[in-house]
């Protein structure tokens, strides 16, 4: 389930209740599971070449990286905090990810990339709360910022191809290749360019949303490829390659 509110507007914010699912797959056989899936796709909107678009992220969290952790200790309830931006537009996306078991909620706001400066500064905890009292999302990522003193913890950049249902239109499927991480360079003006991988560069990520149920076309595809379900998080994998040499994912 989807509700927004100002659609359109530099201030527009949306609530989701979403399922996500993931899978690790080979590069090479990305191109076959898309012509598998693509009488039921329509690409999105972000589209720049034949490659999609890139995504550069930057996820905050607390000192102690208690979102990372509630994550690897498998907590039922945890959220995390990014600011994305897609491709090279002048506009960000503050989001506020919460999970529960399997159901996740993300409230989101889109804001032009000055006012995300304006508002939250270079992530040193200086939240202009005046700026930001304008919206409840604003407010309330203002809040988690000043109570747990989150601050920009990762980078992470990636090529992101992406469709919605053709027939299902609350369904959403991305393929996400060449995933790199920095630890700190936070910069979403002029996102970095050098970085470290995430993953092997010959296995790309593909993942599932959906709001009730995966329509029958696509669980079925997914059974006759042998699709394995992983529980990966971009995030905590490049906090814990980073930090913890990957002994934790």
């Amino acid at each position: 389930m989807k509700t927004q509110v100002g659609a359109g507007s530099a201030q527009a914010h949306e609530t989701m209740n979403r399922y996500e699912v993931k899978y690790l797959v080979a590069t090479r056989r990305v191109p076959q599971l898309l012509a598998e899936f693509g009488p039921y796709l329509e690409r999105d909107s972000h589209w720049q070449d034949e490659w999609g678009y890139n995504i550069s992220s930057v996820y905050w969290d607390t000192p102690d990286l208690r979102f990372f952790w509630e994550k690897i200790e498998g907590s039922k309830f945890r959220r995390k905090l990014r600011f994305r931006r897609y491709g090279s537009t002048d506009d960000i996306f503050i989001e506020i990810k919460q999970r529960e078991d399997r159901t996740l909620q993300k409230r989101r706001l889109r804001w032009p990339l000055e006012k995300v400066e304006q508002v939250f500064g270079s992530g040193d905890g200086g939240v202009r709360f005046d700026l930001a009292g304008e919206d409840p999302v604003a407010t309330e990522v203002a809040l988690l910022i000043e109570r747990l003193r989150l601050r920009p913890r990762m980078a992470i950049r990636y090529r992101r191809r992406a469709w919605f249902g053709k027939f299902d239109p609350e369904l959403r499927v991305t393929v996400d290749g060449r995933l790199r991480y920095h630890a700190s360079d936070f910069s979403l003006r002029q996102p970095f360019e050098a970085g470290s991988d995430i993953l092997d560069p010959r296995v790309s990520v593909l993942e599932i949303k959906y709001d009730h149920r995966a329509p029958i076309w696509l669980t079925k595809a997914i059974r006759r490829e042998e699709l394995k379900m992983v529980r990966m998080s971009k995030y905590c994998s490049a906090v814990d390659r980073h930090w913890f040499g990957g002994q934790n994912t």
